[in-house]
């Protein structure tokens, strides 16, 4: 097996240790570090029930198992989840996995999530049949 096709096998086994498939995104966030009380602006650019990924408007250095609260909007829905921080991409961007979150919450992001899948699948199926990419409508 040659070298580039190991690497490929590696990161779709490493990509099937997700729980939640994660959906692209772009939505304004707050991003609070609960200990030091440090308020960081953001983006959120992907999302999943399990958590999400931030890029920040200034480095990140803190860390990993920081313990943070991220407030965004998508789609006209407000949520402030509570989390840690799991991964660093680089000095801006990181992953966040989800803790805390009600029942009732969860099922607002699972309704959230199953929406914008729906709206990237049309979109798809659209562009397939324009011979275009074109990116998800959102209502």
């Amino acid at each position: 097996m040659a070298a580039s096709d190991e690497r490929s096998v590696e990161r779709k086994i490493r990509r099937e240790r997700r729980a939640f498939p994660r959906h692209a995104v772009d939505a304004h966030t707050k991003m609070l570090l609960v200990n030091t009380g440090i308020l960081m602006p953001g983006r959120v650019l992907d999302l999943s029930l399990g958590g999400c990924k931030i890029r920040t408007e200034e480095p990140f250095n803190v860390g990993i198992f920081v313990r943070v609260e991220a407030e965004f909007c998508v789609q006209g829905l407000a949520f402030r989840i509570a989390g840690v921080t799991q991964a660093i991409f680089d000095k801006n961007t990181l992953g966040v996995r989800f803790l805390d979150m009600s029942q009732r919450r969860r099922e607002q992001l699972a309704e959230l999530i199953a929406e914008i899948a729906e709206a990237t699948a049309l979109a798809s199926v659209s562009a397939a049949t324009d011979g275009t990419a074109a990116a998800p409508s959102m209502p």
